[in-house]
């Protein structure tokens, strides 16, 4: 009987244990990290200047009036905090050396944030660490957002960050100036002051979809057929309108031209145009030499195909007649790194911050870890220095450590 009773609850333990396990593999991750990292800057100096229409930034000296001192921006993007644990770790303490390290006025995240499913408990971590380092942060949406099915969705995701009470981003639905809803969630724009109560640069955020829908498919079809490459999202009609009616109404507002950055996950078909107009044969870049019309690259390197929508929607035409925006941001491309002059517009890529994503887990990359952030300085003017960074550089010491978890 005894020996019954102790073979009854070694299998109930066995179960337990097993149990446990499965449980621990399938419930919701979060990533654990040295929390002893985070430091808040205690000289932050922006002000966040409440409206209806316009989020706007202003640097403030101590008796809260408006300065003229550069405005930096860090921008992280396809951090991928996923289900790989060991990855997102490193991936978050990165982060954190960056920012505490940068002391940004502003963090930018530029799509694939949080992925993979059960993710809603790692996107209120995220928020809850931009909280805990007390910076003003906001956030795009990028395809994988949202595409697994045990995944929250898109909207929900942008809820959960605008808990933060640092988080900018903006949930509310916009409106064309004819009456239109605009497509996607959390397209926004920030408006940065000088000391003069002038907007020295404006920010919009686009959603760049993920992927085009079947109607688009059908209706794209002939364009479409004629190209190589998947059939990635695009910014749509009604957000180039949206953008349209804002750059005349904050140039309105402002009395003159306001020069403008703007952030999409997905880059635009004008990328490869770009970096194909000014690589040789050998398709090694001459870092700043113009070409007869004045284009050129500034930094990195192409190192895979451009992964923008096959379908060209306008919105670089838009860029270059209304005469704002100075610069294109993008993520999506894990191993793409490069900045253009294009036709008198920045395009180029945010470098790409996440230790799980593709190129380096699934393809064996991780020698060639390329990982780190960028930073945009504007000054008083609205000039734009933009400087990708790796963390290699800046944190040599980490990186045997770190290379050693893909063993």
């Amino acid at each position: 009987m005894k020996k019954k009773v102790v073979i009854t609850l070694i299998s109930i333990a066995g179960v337990i244990a097993i149990t446990s396990g499965s449980l621990a593999v399938f419930l919701p991750v979060t990533h654990s990290f040295d929390k002893s990292l985070i430091k808040r800057s205690e000289n932050y100096n922006v002000a966040l200047i409440e409206n209806d229409e316009f989020t706007t930034l202003a640097k403030v000296d101590n008796e809260g009036n408006p300065t003229d001192d550069v405005f930096k921006i860090i921008g992280f993007t396809d951090t991928h905090l996923d289900t790989y644990r060991k990855y997102g770790t490193i991936t978050l303490e990165m982060m954190i050396r960056n920012i505490v390290r940068e002391r940004p006025d502003l963090v930018i995240f530029d799509g694939d944030t949080i992925t993979s499913s059960f993710n809603g408990r790692r996107a209120k971590q995220l928020a809850n660490i931009m909280t805990e380092l007390g910076v003003y942060w906001t956030a795009v949406l990028g395809n994988h957002e949202g595409d697994n099915v045990w995944s929250v969705s898109r909207k929900k995701m942008l809820q959960i960050y605008k808990k933060s009470p640092f988080c900018l981003v903006d949930t509310k639905t916009k409106y064309t100036s004819d009456g239109d809803e605009v497509y996607g969630f959390g397209n926004q724009v920030i408006n940065i002051l000088n000391k003069d109560n002038k907007i020295r640069q404006s920010l919009y955020l686009l959603d760049s979809g993920a992927w085009m829908s079947k109607e688009d498919l059908i209706k794209y079809s002939n364009e479409l057929g004629t190209k190589n490459g998947s059939n990635y999202d695009y910014i749509k009609p009604s957000q180039i309108k949206w953008y349209k009616d804002n750059v005349s109404k904050i140039n309105a507002i402002n009395g003159g031209g306001v020069k403008s950055i703007m952030f999409g996950h997905v880059p635009l078909p004008e990328f490869s145009d770009a970096y194909d107009s000014l690589v040789g044969e050998d398709n090694i870049p001459s870092y700043g030499v113009k070409n007869e019309q004045g284009d050129s690259i500034q930094f990195g390197l192409r190192r895979e195909a451009v992964s923008s929508s096959n379908h060209n929607s306008g919105m670089f035409d838009s860029i270059i007649e209304h005469s704002s925006t100075q610069a294109y941001v993008a993520g999506h491309d894990h191993i793409n790194n490069f900045i253009t002059d294009y036709k008198g517009v920045k395009l180029g890529y945010c470098e790409s911050s996440g230790y799980s994503s593709y190129n380096v887990v699934t393809r064996g990359l991780e020698k060639d870890l390329i990982k780190g952030y960028s930073i945009f300085n504007i000054d008083k003017l609205g000039e734009l220095e933009w400087l990708n960074i790796k963390n290699a550089d800046i944190w040599p010491e980490l990186q045997d450590d770190i290379l050693k978890t893909y063993k």
